[in-house]
Order: C-alpha cells, then sequence, then structure tokens
C-alpha cells in the first residue's frame, strides 16, 4: 500500500500540470512496474495487491502514452540515444506471472510498447509458489470455508478477528507453519496451480524473448534480500541471471530485487554492477535520482488505487516536494 504521505499528495496531484512537474524536476525518465493483469479475481493475488483488469490496464499504457515515449531497458542503458528533455519510459513486471504471456505481451505488441519481465527461477513452469501468494489463497480459503477458519484458529490459538492479520505476518522462515496451515484448510497448492497456472512456463518465457521482449532475473524464490547476508545476495543475483542466460538464451544481466533493494548495502549494490554480476539493478523506491549508473529505482504502479496518469502525477508531486528538504537519494 502507499504510503500516508503519497495518500494524501494523492488527492491533490491531479490538479498539478504534469508537462511543469517533469521539467521542474529534470526526471525525464520514469520506471513504472507491475505484476500482472487479469479480468478475473486471482486468489493467489486477491489479498496482497489491487490487480489491474485488461481495460484498466489499457486505460494506464494510453495515459502513460499521452506523456511518455516508451524505450526498452536496454535503449536506456545506452541503445538508443536519448533526446534531451524528451521523456520516456520503461515498463517492467516481476515475479514471472502467466498474465504477462496471455494478457500483457499481446496488449504490448499491438501498441509497440517494449518491456522487460523479472523472473523467479525456481517458480518458472508452476514447480514452486512463492510465499506470500500461498497466504493469500489461505485467506480466501477461510474467508468462504468457516470450518476452515476454525481449524486455522484452533491452529493459531488466536480469535477469529486476528487470523487474516496473523497469516500476513508470516514470513519466509515459517514456510513450515504455512504449509501447515494450508492443509489444516484443505488447500491444495499443486491442484490450484494445475487449473490456475500461476507463472509463465518454460515455453512463454521463450516466446516472450523471441517477441522482442527483454528479461531479467528476480532471484530464484523471492527471497527478502534484507536479511540474507553480502556474500548470500551476490550469489543469488548471479545464479538467477546465469540461469536465465543458459536456459533461454538470455543476452542481458538485469535484475530487479525482490520485495526492496531497501537493506541491501551501498558495498553490495556497488561489488555487483562493478564486478558485471548485473548491468542494471531495480528496486521499488518510487521516483528518485538516478545517482549509480545501473541502479534504476522505478514506481510500484498497483500500489496506487486510480489509473496510472494520477499514480505519476502523485509521484512527480511528491518527488518535488521532496526535493525541499533534499530527500530525493536513495538511502540503502
Amino acid at each position: 500500500m502507499i504510503d500516508r504521505n503519497r495518500r494524501i499528495i494523492s488527492t491533490i496531484a491531479p490538479l498539478a500540470s504534469m508537462e511543469r512537474m517533469v521539467r521542474f524536476s529534470r526526471q525525464t525518465v520514469v520506471f513504472p512496474f507491475y505484476h500482472t493483469v487479469s479480468d478475473r479475481p486471482l486468489a493467489h493475488i486477491s489479498h496482497l495487491y489491487p490487480l489491474r483488469t485488461q481495460g484498466e490496464f489499457e486505460q494506464d499504457l494510453e495515459e502513460m502514452l499521452r506523456w511518455f515515449e516508451p524505450i526498452s531497458l536496454g535503449d536506456f542503458m545506452g541503445g538508443k540515444k536519448l533526446i534531451e528533455g524528451k521523456r520516456y519510459m520503461v515498463l517492467t513486471f516481476d515475479d514471472g506471472l502467466a498474465g504477462c504471456h496471455k494478457v500483457i505481451a499481446p496488449l504490448l505488441l499491438k501498441k509497440g510498447i517494449p518491456a522487460a519481465f523479472f523472473l523467479n527461477n525456481h517458480f518458472i513452469d508452476n514447480r514452486g509458489l512463492f510465499y506470500r501468494y500461498k497466504a493469500s489463497l489461505l485467506i480466501e480459503r477461510i474467508r468462504s470455508d468457516t470450518t476452515a477458519l476454525k481449524k486455522v484458529t484452533d491452529s493459531l490459538s488466536i480469535p477469529e478477528k486476528r487470523v487474516e492479520e496473523s497469516i500476513h505476518l508470516i514470513g519466509e522462515d515459517q514456510i513450515t507453519l504455512l504449509d501447515f496451515l494450508l492443509k489444516e484448510a484443505e488447500v491444495d497448492v499443486a491442484l490450484y496451480m494445475k487449473d490456475y497456472p500461476v507463472y509463465l512456463s518454460s515455453k512463454q518465457v521463450m516466446e516472450l524473448v523471441q517477441w522482442g521482449f527483454e528479461i531479467g532475473g528476480h532471484s530464484p524464490d523471492h527471497a527478502d534480500f534484507s536479511k540474507l547476508k553480502p556474500k548470500e545476495i551476490i550469489s543469488q543475483v548471479n545464479s538467477s541471471i546465469g540461469d536465465l542466460q543458459h536456459r533461454f538464451q538470455v543476452p542481458t544481466r538485469y535484475f530487479s530485487f525482490p520485495f526492496t533493494s531497501w537493506g541491501v548495502s551501498e558495498e553490495v549494490i556497488d561489488q555487483l554492477l562493478e564486478k558485471g554480476t548485473a548491468r542494471v539493478l531495480m528496486g521499488t523506491a518510487g521516483l528518485k535520482k538516478q545517482e549509480k549508473p545501473g541502479f534504476i529505482q522505478r514506481i510500484p504502479m498497483e500500489e496506487f488505487h486510480g489509473p496510472a496518469g494520477k499514480a505519476l502525477q502523485t509521484e512527480y508531486l511528491y518527488y518535488l516536494l521532496k526535493g525541499v528538504v533534499g530527500r530525493n537519494s536513495l538511502r540503502t
């Protein structure tokens, strides 16, 4: 969810001129990112963040195209000479979800919009499921099944009114507990993924590559990097990118941090970029000054309740207001 400051600013942001905000901020390139798009509710996502329908996403694209010319990540990194003062956007998607192939890619191809898709290696071909998606599945079940709710409540020994909050608090180091609760609630994760594939298949990834889209790593299994040691972070980035290069002949070394880049030290960022482990590292901190070539912060579009235009106006106005107190640099 967007923070309180952004929520307040979003109420007045539509009154501001995008043209002027871009000019005053001197931030002429934006990096909006999404996860997936669906016209039907997705139980593994419904209790985590709001989904865009295909119509809403298409409206987002049209609004962004009014202000920004779409370019690929490779173009931004030197593959294309950018015209000073011209506005650009680089569109990306995290987690490698099935909707990227089924819905998003065809729409982008129709509109001539390049994009980069960042994948969790161990989940390709639906071989596993991100633990937060499991949590959403569990919440979906207990909301519709009183017997499942009672079993989970009894297992956690907490009041019913606190069950959903407690499920959201389950971390990646408590996956055993989450799997136990899923079993108690009779949620068959494997059957769900068979009936409703969550992730891209290897064939679909290869097709995205063949269609001209860029592919990057998003860690093997969506770990929280703020809890990892520097060597573990470097190893995960290297293995995630290397696996994609080997399996799908991906020529680039792009990586987006799972969750956020917050908690990854500046020294590790420098080492990853300077040694060529990754050519691009992407975070989720919103509109920021790009002070390290290749270390880029993106705008999490799904956190905003409303169309893309309002989201971008909010980010720009927030950026300008923070600039008054010198808070537009990223703190790692």
